[in-house]
C-alpha cells in the first residue's frame, strides 16, 4: 500500500507540531536571526502559515496570506 504525497506531508506536520512548541520556535528563530525584534506576528506563525493552515506560501499573494493569518491569530496588520 502506498501513501500519498498529501498523507505523507500531514503525517510530517504532525511530528514537527509534537516536536515543536510555540516557546520552542520563537527561541530558534531568535537563535538563527530570523526573529531580530518585537513583532505582532512571531515564527510560530509563520510555521502556522506553511504548515498547519496548509497554505501554498509560493503561489499564493501576500495580501492573502496575512487574510488567513489575521483570522487565525485574530492579529490585524
Amino acid at each position: 500500500m502506498s501513501i500519498s504525497v498529501s498523507d505523507e506531508l500531514q503525517l510530517f506536520a504532525q511530528e514537527i507540531q509534537s516536536f515543536l512548541s510555540p516557546n520552542i520556535l520563537q527561541t530558534l528563530a531568535r537563535d538563527v536571526g530570523f526573529v531580530q525584534r518585537t513583532s505582532k506576528y512571531q515564527a510560530k506563525d509563520l510555521v502556522a502559515l506553511c504548515v498547519w493552515m496548509n497554505q501554498n506560501v509560493a503561489k499564493t499573494s501576500l495580501t492573502q496570506l496575512c487574510i488567513c493569518l489575521e483570522a487565525s491569530t485574530e492579529v490585524k496588520s
